[in-house]
């Protein structure tokens, strides 16, 4: 055994370890367009970058056969790379996207670490009282009727944290639907807003398999990354689809 074929080892162990990271990062927690559009990309770039440089690379700089302390040193290494990696992935876990919530004429993209504890306990009893950990779920916020739960709501958001960080006000998708296909635009107002991207367009309708006329779509507010596009069913308000695309005028 010599440095460059125990670097290969290590390197491959790296990457298995690696690809059983990603596939929960990707397909539960950050699920398709959100995998870009939410960060879920560049923190699992930072984190795969991270553990390369900690685990192979020195690995081939301390690996020298019959070296006294080789062992140790090997440990020493695996256990710095176990401690970058879970800590990527608890950075991962703590951001992901939780909630996705449609709020008077858009979704919203709420992070599990945007609802404050306090907040899921209040919510209690009820299914909005913990986390999802398998992806973000759909949900539904009407504004409330009562003009004192208004008026706080409005000094609230002028601090920062809108309805759809509060948990209390969530309701079932079902029953927002009528206001989802009230708000929702047709496809052509998406194409007018992204006059490069018609073939993209086209190859999303193609995809969902269902004729133009019969989708609509509405904008999702995704935090500090870019805007990003839902699309629904014209009929149903089923969400089809999370696409980067221009949602707004201006963006």
């Amino acid at each position: 055994m010599n440095r460059y074929r125990a670097a290969a080892y290590y390197l491959t162990g790296t990457c298995v370890i690696a690809t059983a990271v990603f596939l929960p990062i990707y397909f539960f927690w950050y699920p398709g367009a959100l995998f870009d559009q939410a960060g879920g990309r560049e923190l699992f770039q930072l984190i795969v970058g991270v553990d390369l440089v900690a685990g192979p690379l020195l690995v081939f700089i301390v690996f020298v056969p019959g070296k006294k302390g080789l062992a140790f040193d090997l440990v020493t290494i695996a256990v710095i790379q176990a401690s970058a990696l879970s800590y990527g992935v608890y950075v991962l876990f703590e951001s992901r996207p939780a909630y996705i919530v449609f709020v008077k004429d858009r979704f919203e993209l709420v992070r599990a670490n945007d609802i404050a504890d306090e907040e899921l306990e209040k919510a209690k009893p009820g299914p909005y009282a913990t986390l999802p950990w398998t992806g973000p779920r759909l949900v539904g916020a009407p504004i409330p009727k009562d003009p004192d739960e208004q008026y706080r709501l409005m000094m609230s958001a002028m601090r920062g944290a809108d309805i759809q960080h509060f948990p209390r006000y969530y309701t079932e998708y079902g029953k927002v639907k009528e206001q989802v296909l009230s708000r929702a635009a047709p496809l052509a107002r998406l194409r007018s807003l992204n006059p490069d991207r018609q073939a993209g367009i086209d190859r999303l309708v193609t995809k969902l398999g269902r004729p133009e006329q019969s989708l609509r779509f509405l904008p999702m507010r995704a935090g500090k990354h870019a805007d990003v596009t839902v699309v629904v069913d014209a009929a149903s308000a089923e969400v089809l689809s999370i696409a980067a695309f221009r949602p707004w005028e201006f963006q």
